[in-house]
């Protein structure tokens, strides 16, 4: 069961903030083991490779389907060639529109969750991510890094500063790219979430090693021991990658050192957020889910009213 939680001088009330544990045969699990089909969303940068790959494993399904696919309006393949039912869906989202569709089908056989990832540091993790394929070239769809790949061997790479910060405005690949968190929790969201109140989590994406245990319990108990899975985890052999201004006194700093010092500024400079709304809804949201002691929520049309 959810765990009615209080913050200490908030206006929240012991019913209003409903935490769930992620341990075995508490909350969540619960929560899991009910739900016939699960579906599994996230923004770029919020663990959905690992999650991904988790579920391919867990479904038997070798198939590796395109970016965002559960945001296609024809959805048929699921239900034709096999009567095994793939129970977990796991699938990035870019907009509010495919939560908003499955909102629209609330049942106490579902479950929805949400992995969440708090924008700024989203967007900071999205620019170390294109600054890295960026200088392996591993990006395709005709994109030309000539001007921004000023040097780079096996060990180091240097970026220019002002070609750098160009593809962060323009919200390049994991920066934006129509995959922001602030294009997914929108009013538009809220009120579909609070008008239809279906079965719902949010959960902190640091908390997808616990989620992987609890789906593999009920959905596919042989991959328990070969847990968790990972995709995209950094490892000290990864080229250092530093950004040139073309100034002569600066020479080149570390991304992870001009990242720290201009990270706050970024998003507002390049106005990255010129299309968000409800803010405020997702600001109490997070106070809540970070509050709670696995950093899992369950959402109600009360809680979000009182958001």
């Amino acid at each position: 069961m959810a765990t009615a939680v209080a913050k200490k001088g908030s206006r929240s009330t012991a019913a209003s903030v409903q935490c769930l544990d992620l341990n075995l045969n508490q909350g969540m699990d619960s929560l899991v083991g009910r739900a016939r089909q699960i579906f599994v969303t996230m923004p770029a940068k919020g663990g959905g490779s690992s999650m991904n790959k988790f579920t391919r494993r867990c479904n038997n399904d070798t198939k590796i389907r395109k970016f965002g696919f559960i945001e296609h309006d024809d959805q048929t393949e699921l239900l034709v060639e096999s009567m095994k039912v793939k129970s977990i869906i796991t699938s990035h989202v870019k907009k509010d529109a495919t939560l908003f569709r499955l909102a629209k089908y609330p049942s106490r056989k579902t479950l929805m969750i949400h992995i969440h990832r708090e924008e700024g540091e989203r967007v900071i993790s999205g620019v170390k991510m294109i600054s890295s394929h960026m200088c392996k070239m591993e990006y395709g769809g005709g994109f030309n890094y000539d001007k921004t790949v000023i040097s780079k061997n096996e060990t180091h790479c240097i970026l220019d500063e002002g070609s750098m910060v160009d593809w962060i405005a323009k919200r390049h690949r994991e920066v934006g790219g129509g995959t922001t968190g602030i294009l997914i929790l929108t009013c538009k969201l809220y009120d579909a979430l609070q008008e239809n109140a279906p079965q719902l989590v949010f959960l902190n994406y640091k908390q997808i090693d616990n989620l992987q245990t609890l789906l593999a319990k009920h959905h596919c108990p042989e991959l328990l021991d070969e847990l968790p899975i990972k995709v995209n985890v950094a490892n000290e052999k990864e080229q250092k990658i530093f950004l040139y201004d073309g100034n002569e006194n600066m020479g080149v700093v570390r991304i992870e050192d001009w990242l720290e010092a201009k990270g706050p500024l970024m998003e507002w400079a390049l106005n990255l957020r010129s299309e968000a709304s409800c803010q405020a809804k997702t600001v109490h949201m997070e106070h809540e889910l970070f509050g709670c002691p696995d950093e899992a929520l369950k959402v109600t049309s009360e809680s979000i009213k009182r958001w």
